[in-house]
């Protein structure tokens, strides 16, 4: 994996798209693991308690799984992902830090027919910025993060969408609650990814993604990262972050 250009595109645009970034065999069994998850929240949505470690949002009738929060406390397999090398190089160019904490690790299902959409956002919206759970090092957002495809991503399943350069505009997202108060005119993209692609993508960009109007599922594992002392939230299953430090 080549970084520089991965760098320059989170720069000009705010998102990045990597290919082939995980084997074909890798993919195998991450596809594996969510399809245990989605047999998992199945159950619970007929009444199994959840694991602890992972908190499962859902509605139970009918059914719709809208995504798995620290998805590997649910799954062995998925939690080693969180220091895959592809991730974690990815984190620290972005960064600039050799030692990252992981405080996002989300398998996202879209199951055709479920209508599970994502309004337009910024993911510093999540992280609290501008409160005291959030502090902004780099006046860049100090967050990167990395969305994996389990499946292709198409124009028909509801591919995430970023608009493209809207990072320069910094957090305009209103702060009570996460709305963005009109989009900006400029270029819409479209991420088509296949499965072990990634999109890489910093906290400002302004992003969503519609319903799955397609036959076949649309999943993405999603890997978040920021700077040792940034977060002060406590997530499910991480506390405030996981500490990774990239050899060199």
């Amino acid at each position: 994996m080549t970084l520089a250009p991965v760098l320059r595109a989170l720069d000009t645009d705010g998102f990045a798209v990597v290919r082939g970034a995980l084997t074909a065999g890798e993919m195998a069994r991450v596809a594996a693991a969510f399809d245990r998850l989605e047999a998992q929240a199945r159950r619970i949505a007929a009444g199994e308690p959840e694991p602890e470690g992972a908190s499962f949002v859902l509605d139970p009738d009918p059914f719709r799984l809208h995504r798995v929060v620290w998805a590997g406390g649910a799954d062995a397999d998925l939690a080693a992902l969180g220091a895959h090398p592809a991730f974690l190089r990815l984190a620290a160019a972005s960064l600039g830090s050799p030692e990252v904490v992981q405080i996002i690790q989300q398998a996202h299902f879209k199951l055709p027919g479920d209508e599970v959409a994502f309004g337009w956002h910024q993911d510093a919206s999540n992280r609290r910025y501008g409160t005291p759970l959030w502090d902004d090092r780099d006046g860049q957002g100090t967050y990167v993060q990395i969305g994996l495809a389990v499946d292709p991503m198409t124009l028909e399943n509801g591919p995430l969408r970023m608009v493209r350069g809207s990072h320069r505009l910094g957090f305009v997202a209103d702060p009570e609650t996460g709305e963005i108060p009109g989009l900006p005119d400029l270029p819409i993209d479209d991420v088509l990814l296949e499965p072990g692609d990634l999109a890489v993508f910093g906290p400002f960009v302004i992003h969503g993604s519609g319903p799955n109007r397609s036959s076949v599922p649309r999943r993405l594992f999603l890997q978040g990262y920021t700077l040792p002392g940034v977060n002060h939230r406590v997530y499910p299953g991480c506390g405030t972050g996981v500490v990774h430090r990239v050899a060199a």
